[in-house]
C-alpha cells in the first residue's frame, strides 16, 4: 500500500522541500545580486554558470560516496556544507569567491536531490513508485516556485535573505536526520556511456542538451537583466515563480501525449512551442498581464522537453540500465545548463534580453529539426510501461521515471 512507503518518505520529502524554498529563490536572488554588485556581464555568466558546473561534478561522482556513507549521514553532511557555503555569500563578495561558492552550493545540492530521490526509490515498489514521486516533484516544485515570494520579504541590509536561506537548509536536516525509517541499499547498475546513449537515443541527448542551454540562461539571466533595469524584487520574484508554475501545470498533460504519441513528435512539438513563444516575447510589445501568460506557457515549455525525452530514452533500455541512462542525461543536461548562463551573457551584452529570448528560440529550433528528421526516417521504440512521474530538469533526477519491475 502507498501509505506503508509514504510514513517514512515523508521525511524525505519534507526535508527536499526546504531545500527548494532556499534554491528556489536563492538563484534568483544570487543573479540580481551580481548585477547589484556591478560585475561585468561575462563574470556574471560564470557566477551563474559555476552552480550547474558543481551540480554536474556532484550528480557526476555523489553516487559512489553515497555507496560508501549511507543515505542519512550523505544527506546530513550535504545540507550543513551548502548551508555554511550560503551563510558565506554576503561574507565573501569578490567575484572569484562567489563563483567558488556557489560551485560548492552546485555539488551539495546535486548529492542532496540524488540522495533523496535514491532514498524514495529504494522504498517505494513498482506498484506505488509513480505516486510517491508525484508526490514529490508535486510538493518540491510547489516550494520551488513559492520560494520566490521570500525576495519580497523587506530588510534593511543585504544579508538577511542569505541567512534565511542557509537556515532553511539546516532546517531540512531534522526530518532527515529524525527519522526513524532505514534507509535501504544501493545495488549497482550496469555501466552506460554517453557514447552508447547517443547511438541508442540521439534525440534523447539532443532535448536534454536543448533544455539546459535554454532553461538555465533563461532562469539565470532574467533577474540579472531585470535587477539592472530596476525592476521590482516583487515583480521579478512573480515573474520567475510564474515560469515555474507553468512547468509544473504542463508535465502531466504532456506526458500523457507522449504516451500515446511517438515522443520524438511530442517532444519536436514542445520544442516548436518553446520557439514561437521566446520569439513572441522576444519581438513582441506585451502588455503586462500577456506577458506573464507568455511566460507561464514558456516555463512549461520549457520544463517539458527534459521529462519527454528522458522518457524515450529509458524506452529503448532495458530495465536494467534506466538508472545509467538517467545519470548520463542529467550529465548531458547539466554540461549544457553550465554553457547556457555563459552564451546567454554574451547574447545579452550584444542584443539585450530579447536576444536571450531569440537565443532560445534558435537552441529550440534546432531541436525540433532533430527530432522530426529522426521520427521521419528512424522507427519509433516501443513505449515502455510505466507510472507516470512529474520529472523537472532544475532538479536534480537520477531515478525518476526509474520504475524497474519487481524480481
Amino acid at each position: 500500500m502507498l501509505s506503508s512507503s509514504m510514513i517514512p518518505g515523508g521525511a524525505t520529502i519534507i526535508g527536499t522541500s526546504f531545500v527548494q524554498i532556499a534554491n528556489g529563490y536563492l538563484a534568483t536572488l544570487v543573479s540580481m545580486s551580481s548585477a547589484a554588485a556591478g560585475f561585468s556581464p561575462f563574470t556574471i555568466g560564470i557566477i551563474l554558470a559555476s552552480y550547474y558546473g558543481g551540480y554536474t561534478l556532484g550528480a557526476a561522482t555523489i553516487g559512489s560516496v553515497l555507496q560508501r556513507v549511507g543515505h542519512i549521514r550523505l544527506f546530513a553532511a550535504l545540507a550543513g556544507l551548502v548551508a555554511a557555503s550560503v551563510a558565506m555569500l554576503p561574507v565573501w563578495t569578490s567575484a572569484p569567491a562567489w563563483i567558488l561558492i556557489r560551485f560548492v552550493t552546485g555539488v551539495g545540492c546535486a548529492g542532496l536531490f540524488i540522495t533523496a530521490e535514491s532514498w524514495l526509490n529504494g522504498m517505494s515498489t513498482s506498484k506505488n513508485r509513480g505516486t510517491v514521486f508525484a508526490i514529490y516533484m508535486v510538493a518540491t516544485s510547489a516550494a520551488l516556485g513559492g520560494g520566490q515570494f521570500l525576495l519580497n520579504i523587506p530588510f534593511s541590509g543585504n544579508f538577511e535573505l542569505f541567512s534565511i536561506a542557509a537556515a532553511l537548509f539546516c532546517l531540512a536536516l531534522v526530518p532527515v536526520s529524525l527519522t526513524r525509517s532505514t534507509a535501504p541499499s544501493l545495488v549497482e547498475s550496469p555501466r552506460l556511456t554517453l557514447g552508447d546513449l547517443k547511438r541508442l537515443a540521439p534525440v534523447a541527448v539532443a532535448g536534454c542538451a536543448a533544455s539546459g542551454l535554454a532553461s538555465s540562461a533563461f532562469y539565470s539571466l532574467i533577474p540579472a537583466y531585470a535587477q539592472i533595469e530596476g525592476i521590482s524584487h516583487e515583480a521579478i520574484s512573480a515573474y520567475i515563480a510564474t515560469a515555474i508554475f507553468g512547468g509544473l501545470a504542463f508535465q502531466i498533460p504532456v506526458g500523457k501525449l507522449s504516451d500515446r504519441f511517438d515522443r520524438r513528435l511530442v517532444a519536436a512539438a514542445v520544442a516548436i512551442g518553446l520557439c514561437t513563444t521566446a520569439l513572441v516575447l522576444a519581438v513582441v510589445q506585451l502588455p503586462q498581464a500577456m506577458i506573464f501568460i507568455g511566460t507561464f506557457i514558456l516555463g512549461g515549455f520549457l520544463a517539458t522537453i527534459y521529462p519527454v525525452c528522458v522518457a524515450h530514452a529509458n524506452d529503448r533500455v532495458s530495465s536494467d540500465r534506466i538508472v545509467a541512462v538517467s545519470g548520463q542525461l542529467i550529465l548531458t543536461n547539466g554540461i549544457a545548463s553550465f554553457l547556457g548562463p555563459i552564451i546567454g551573457t554574451t547574447v545579452m551584452g550584444i542584443a539585450g534580453i530579447e536576444g536571450v529570448f531569440a537565443y532560445m528560440a534558435v537552441v529550440a529550433a534546432i531541436f525540433s529539426a532533430i527530432a522530426i528528421w529522426r521520427t521521419i526516417f528512424v522507427q519509433a521504440a516501443a513505449p515502455k510501461e510505466r507510472p507516470f512521474v512529474v520529472l523537472d530538469s532544475r532538479m536534480s533526477q537520477p531515478i525518476a521515471h526509474v520504475v524497474e519491475e519487481e524480481n
